[in-house]
């Protein structure tokens, strides 16, 4: 599958925030400056120490003389592309990585490199072409193979069924690499206190903590112990919340996997939940080893993981429908009552003020996800969306590339739309929390990945979302999200229903402005944020894994 995909990725699929993995460096040459002609080598070094000491910005002017210094190599190429990557200028990091791919095409650093970069700038399917790439020069590339994965889930020209084979292709192969160890034998009594290890490396303000806080304050200590472990290296307010929320905490991001597995089996943890699964910062070769006598996945990747040592995965019916979501998984699946998220806002956002359409006279559409996440499907419901309703607006933000924000206002312009109706921008961190949806009447979900985050915080702060749902579990979050809400009429089944209910909603002010009165205290007294109920039903699925482990151990 891999090497399909890698030779001919676009015959294949048709013509047409965990937050990024680092790119990866090379080059460790030694430090020779103070010669009078340095060598190709010796500027690369140089560069890279002016990048470490003063930023990549520093680093480019040693990084070009390389290049001009020796041209038939790829390696100041690469070093360039990391250098702009960092400095955030990704469409100038593509075309360094292009050119170097071009001298050494089976470099698989640099297809992945490439991959990443195409990737966060949002053309899904050259990323795919790359990470394929990647993944097939370097079977064993634990990174590439994930970020494979997870691009795929963007891609509205693969099946659910083409992304199962895709990971279960990779699981064979790295559980071959990674075999289960025997575990010593446990305390295996059912009704007792349970020891259950997290691994994340998103304990921080993350997505993830978003959804998991709500869990770890709100926990039953009477019946379960939390055991951190930490696989990453920001720290700030929330990991400090988290730590009083842990009965054992470990900063783990700089342990082998056997180092991390001893560790584990040390703390006679019962059952491991793993945040991540095809993200940043996993640790599935911890888990495909069998560091627990039971192995969860939830919340960080909206699949399976592939790996026939992770037990269960945790989810909800309407996200995971029965039962053909079950025959996707490998793992069993565990659902939750309502849907499979409690959020918790990172703040305080204001109450939500006046529609801005009253004040504008026009509608003003927004999409606040990655851009990775806005498929040629999705753009063309926009387009139709705008073209029906002439004078409404359109706001994108997470834009990260010039390149791409130009490609789609030229789409719209085919389509009659002017470009002074489509802005974007980067994403702006510097905004206080909540506030970035100023100015916005309603939002548009992506498809095939809908959001989750924001689609929540949309919600919480008196903007309602139209979500598109579609078979795999990736495509319907804002179907979980949204009917949990009793707001199941703003998800439509087909592209033509998309567009017809956000023209329906735009047209109609008052239901516009019922909507931004009552969606606060609809959120505050749904399933979303009782986070004491949540927490109990979460650790009832953590009890009801344990107890099917019992129930499957041979008797003595």
């Amino acid at each position: 599958m891999f090497a399909r995909i890698a030779r001919g990725i676009r015959s294949t699929l048709a013509a047409g925030e965990p937050e990024r993995p680092t790119v990866v460096e090379r080059a460790v040459v030694p430090d020779a400056s103070a010669h009078p002609s340095p060598s190709a080598e010796e500027l690369i070094s140089e560069g890279l120490r002016q990048r470490r000491q003063f930023g990549p910005a520093a680093a480019i002017p040693w990084f070009e003389r390389a290049a001009q210094l020796d041209p038939n190599s790829h390696m100041p190429l690469l070093m360039l592309g990391n250098a702009a990557s960092e400095a955030s200028d990704l469409d100038r990091a593509v075309g360094y990585y292009q050119a170097a791919r071009d001298l050494k095409p089976k470099d698989y650093l640099v297809r992945y490199n490439l991959g990443l970069n195409q990737l966060w700038r949002g053309y899904v399917h050259e990323a795919i072409e790359e990470l394929a790439g990647a993944s097939y020069l370097n079977p064993s590339y634990l990174a590439a193979h994930s970020s494979l994965i997870f691009a795929l889930h963007n891609s509205d020209r693969t099946s659910p069924e083409e992304i199962v084979a895709v990971i279960r292709e990779w699981a064979a192969n790295f559980s071959a690499q990674h075999p289960a160890t025997a575990i010593a034998a446990a305390d295996t009594a059912v009704d007792r206190k349970l020891r259950v290890g997290f691994i994340s490396g998103d304990f921080r303000t993350h997505s993830v903590a978003q959804f998991f806080e709500p869990i770890a304050s709100a926990r039953n200590r009477d019946s379960f112990e939390y055991i951190f472990y930490s696989n990453g290296s920001q720290r700030d307010a929330v990991t400090e919340r988290l730590r009083e929320c842990a009965d054992v905490w470990h900063d783990v991001g700089q342990l082998t996997d056997n180092a991390l597995i001893e560790l584990i089996r040390a703390d006679r943890v019962d059952i491991l939940a793993d945040l991540s699964g095809h993200t940043e910062f996993n640790r599935l070769a911890v888990f495909a080893q069998r560091a627990a006598p039971v192995q969860v996945t939830y919340l960080g990747f909206p699949n399976s993981t592939g790996l026939p040592t992770m037990d269960f995965r945790i989810t909800d019916a309407l996200t995971d429908p029965h039962p053909v979501a079950d025959t996707w998984h490998t793992e069993r699946l565990l659902r939750l009552p309502d849907s499979q998220w409690c959020f918790r806002p990172f703040g305080a956002p204001p109450l939500p003020g006046s529609l801005p359409a009253r004040a504008a006279g026009y509608v003003t559409f927004g999409s606040f996800n990655n851009m990775m996440k806005v498929s040629d499907a999705i753009l063309r419901c926009w387009a139709e969306i705008l073209v029906k309703l002439p004078k409404s607006r359109l706001f994108l933000t997470r834009v990260r590339s010039r390149e791409r924000a130009a490609e789609i206002v030229a789409t719209m312009e085919r389509s009659g739309i002017a470009a002074d109706r489509i802005e974007w921008s980067p994403y702006r961190s510097e905004v206080p929390y909540g506030l970035q949806f100023a100015g916005i009447d309603i939002m548009l979900d992506t498809y095939p990945y809908n959001g989750v985050t924001t689609t929540c915080e949309s919600l919480y702060v008196g903007v309602p979302v139209i979500s598109l749902h579609g078979r795999h579990c990736v495509s319907r979050s804002g179907l979980s999200i949204l009917t949990t809400l009793g707001l199941g009429e703003l998800v439509a089944a087909t592209p033509e229903q998309y567009v017809e209910i956000a023209v329906a909603l735009a047209s109609d002010v008052a239901r516009l402005e019922q909507l931004r009165r009552e969606l606060r205290d609809r959120f505050e007294r749904s399933p979303l944020r009782d986070e004491r109920t949540f927490a109990k039903n979460f650790e009832d699925l953590l009890q009801t894994a344990w107890r099917r482990h019992h129930a499957s151990r041979p008797s003595e």
